[in-house]
């Protein structure tokens, strides 16, 4: 019961799609009179976008005022994120082009959009913008991402004077955050009502392409939850920290697929990582830290959702597009995963940046919810393997021997 409670939003989209196929397949195209109960949804969820993103961002990190505390942790955290995260999106791009996630599928929206996603890589145009104006605009969002960093890290920085703006932030981030719990509930018509004619209009190509896409991320996550998880916790500590891992994971695990939910699984991941052996200055640190900034799953399915839009575009993906979708998951996954209700961040960030049209949201955001249980396992799972890793390189070689006493009386 409290499964189907976790899920009631997701089995209700899911209805919402349902219905919206079953109209789309019946009414073909006379179904495009539905389209402005979808474009009243994708309006409201994209004018909140840009101030959500800001706030979230700067606030979570204006708020760290113990960042200098957390030292040498805090540093290998990062640069373990970053590691593991490029080499979890260069798998994901491997395993994306080979499969073809879009398979006999293709959606043409207009030559446009295609000259525009198939430009070379401009990193300073990605990151940065001449005008703070353009901040606003929805075609800008690794440049406000930026903007947002700055702002949080000047914040934190400035003490007591910058505390009454931390809280502002906060406050205005919990506002925001709010009306976006509020559209949710339109969201099954807007999806429906998005479905039924886009399906009205290409067929129903695209609903196979997405349960293929779902297989090969499924797939995916099994073999790299299994392979990351033994090669992390080898390293961090050798065949007993493989045999401590394995023993106390599962209830992680399977929180994790059943609430969705990241921040949801801190307190057994806490636990699991104690019982593990890890130190209580890395554990504690780590686990909520990584619960919001380590998503591998997030990540590789940031990837499969970019190949899945290049091939039902029918589009070429070329060296820079494959660069340019490295970084965009590996964002995604490290700062976009801070954002509650990010998922829809995600999706318009990957629209953004490779100028895929806006009416691909609806697609990825099916994909994101029928992928999401995996996709928070792989993410959870990851925080305790990463923290015998850092507990290595903090506390030496042999520093799961030294804590074995302490963690049988446990």
């Amino acid at each position: 019961m409290q499964v189907l409670k976790n899920y009631k939003f997701s089995i209700i989209l899911l209805a919402g799609v349902l219905v919206g196929a079953i109209a789309g397949t019946i009414m073909g195209e006379k179904s495009a009179v539905l389209q402005p109960f979808a474009d009243v949804f994708l309006n409201m969820v994209f004018v909140i976008i840009v101030p959500l993103v800001f706030v979230s961002i700067a606030g979570s990190i204006a708020s760290m005022t113990n960042l200098k505390k957390l030292g040498k942790i805090l540093g290998i955290f990062f640069l373990v994120v970053v590691v593991t995260g490029i080499i979890t999106a260069i798998l994901a791009l491997i395993t994306g082009l080979i499969f073809n996630p879009a398979l006999n599928a293709e959606v043409s929206f207009g030559k446009a959009v295609q000259d525009q996603a198939a430009a070379s890589l401009d990193i300073v145009g990605l990151i940065t913008v001449s005008d703070f104006v353009e901040l606003l605009s929805l075609k800008h969002m690794m440049a406000l991402i930026v903007f947002a960093i700055l702002f949080g890290i000047s914040v934190s920085s400035i003490g007591e004077e910058g505390a009454p703006v931390s809280k502002l932030l906060n406050s205005l981030s919990s506002v925001l955050n709010k009306i976006v719990s509020i559209v949710m509930y339109y969201a099954p018509v807007g999806i429906a009502c998005y479905f039924a004619t886009l399906i009205g209009k290409v067929g129903n190509q695209i609903v196979w392409s997405v349960a293929r896409a779902s297989i090969i991320y499924v797939a995916f996550c099994i073999l790299f939850f299994i392979l990351f998880s033994f090669l992390a916790t080898y390293f961090g500590g050798g065949k007993t920290g493989i045999k401590r891992f394995w023993k106390n994971i599962w209830l992680p695990l399977t929180t994790a697929m059943g609430t969705c939910s990241s921040t949801a699984c801190i307190p057994v991941n806490r636990l699991a990582v104690k019982q593990m052996g890890i130190p209580d200055e890395i554990g504690d640190i780590i686990v909520p830290l990584g619960a919001n900034m380590h998503k591998n799953g997030v990540v590789a399915v940031q990837m499969i959702k970019i190949i899945f839009l290049f091939g039902i575009f029918n589009m070429t993906m070329g060296t820079g597009d494959m660069v340019k979708a490295v970084l965009v998951a590996l964002i995604s996954g490290i700062i976009v995963g801070t954002i509650p209700s990010g998922g829809f961040i995600g999706e318009l960030f990957i629209c953004t940046a490779f100028g895929f049209p806006m009416e691909a949201v609806p697609i990825l955001v099916i994909l994101g919810t029928i992928t999401d249980p995996l996709c928070t396992m792989v993410n959870v799972t990851g925080d305790p393997a990463i923290s015998m890793v850092i507990s290595r390189i903090i506390e030496g070689k042999n520093w799961i021997k030294q804590k074995i006493g302490a963690v049988t009386q446990a």
